[in-house]
């Protein structure tokens, strides 16, 4: 964008410690002023880390300071829930954070943030085509604000807010463990190699479409559609994996309630809700392959956008999502 500011990477650092330090006020508490059950205390934490870093954002005109930010503060959050429990933690809060920390490396190796060694030049073409509608204003950065920073922390800690009963309780109020634990991590292991496989499918893809490698090929325009591997099932198979992961953690936090005394709003909704993100994502992935992709409507007929069921089925919602896109 025309806007787009320099960040530079000290900024970058200086935002997620902010961010963390923000998390870590609102669990210390240290006035005793505010008496919250854990979940609200995480909320709280969550949206007060998001609003440090849009004050970097806001500041350095770079909406792209948050991209890494909805992998690492539901680690924040959690950790904080972990250490402000009443007991050690239990067997299953430990594996489950050791997931989520698995899950961040996965994006940490392969997608490397360039803020943290060489700053931010660029911002994501999702941000602009916002600007492009509204103008680069007091608009664009209420809805930066609002869309592009808050709502992305609260969709993840949704996904996350089942475990806070197993963070927050520790070790002494922990069910056994059962089936539904290995369930669980079985499902969130196979998300995040799923997502590894899937990049892995459309770098090689990339490299031979474009002829080119390393650096140059995120810059290289692919006007070709992989459909191997993975992408042969899905048009966007890393968006199902991501969903997946978090229904793995929905499946360990029910491990820990076999009574079900949680309802089934509070245990699955967050899971079902980034189902519902990520295709609503791919519909502007798709409407945006329409234009630069040859013969993308056609891939669209016959390969589904995100979770593998047939194409038939899954066409009603192209036509209601992309549709709106387009107009």
């Amino acid at each position: 964008m025309a806007s787009t500011g320099f960040v530079p990477p000290h900024v970058c650092w200086l935002a997620y410690l902010a961010a963390a330090a923000a998390v870590a006020l609102c669990f210390s508490n240290p006035l005793g002023l505010l008496s919250m059950t854990p979940w609200c205390t995480g909320l709280s934490a969550i949206v007060m880390a998001t609003c440090a870093i849009f004050a970097f954002s806001f500041a350095y005109s770079n909406t792209s300071i948050y991209d890494p930010a909805w992998c690492l503060l539901p680690i924040f959050v959690a950790v904080g829930w972990m250490c402000t429990a009443s007991s050690a933690p239990s067997l299953r809060g430990c594996y489950s954070l050791g997931l989520l920390l698995v899950w961040y490396a996965r994006y940490a190796l392969w997608w490397p943030w360039e803020g943290w060694t060489v700053g931010i030049h660029t911002e994501d073409w999702r941000y602009k085509a916002v600007a492009d509608k509204v103008g680069n204003g007091a608009v664009y950065w209420l809805l930066s604000l609002v869309s592009l920073h808050m709502t992305p922390s609260l969709l993840v800690f949704f996904g996350l807010g089942p475990l806070q009963r197993v963070w927050s309780r520790g070790w002494q109020h922990a069910a056994p463990m059962g089936p539904f634990d290995a369930v669980g991590a079985l499902v969130a292991l196979s998300a995040i190699t799923a997502n590894g496989v899937a990049d892995s499918q459309l770098r090689r893809f990339r490299e031979q479409a474009t002829k080119s490698s390393g650096s140059a090929l995120e810059t290289k325009h692919c006007g070709q559609t992989c459909r191997i591997g993975l992408w042969a099932f899905s048009r966007h198979p890393n968006y199902c994996a991501e969903a997946s992961f978090w229904l793995g953690l929905a499946l360990a936090a029910h491990a820990d309630d076999p009574q079900g005394f949680v309802s089934f709003g509070w245990a699955w909704g967050g899971s079902i809700a980034l189902f519902v993100f990520f295709r609503i994502s791919a519909s502007l992935m798709d409407a945006r392959s329409l234009k630069h992709r040859k013969n993308y409507s056609i891939v669209m007929k016959e390969v589904p956008a995100v979770v593998p069921i047939p194409a038939t089925i899954d066409r009603w919602f192209d036509l209601l999502l992309v549709r709106s896109q387009q107009d």
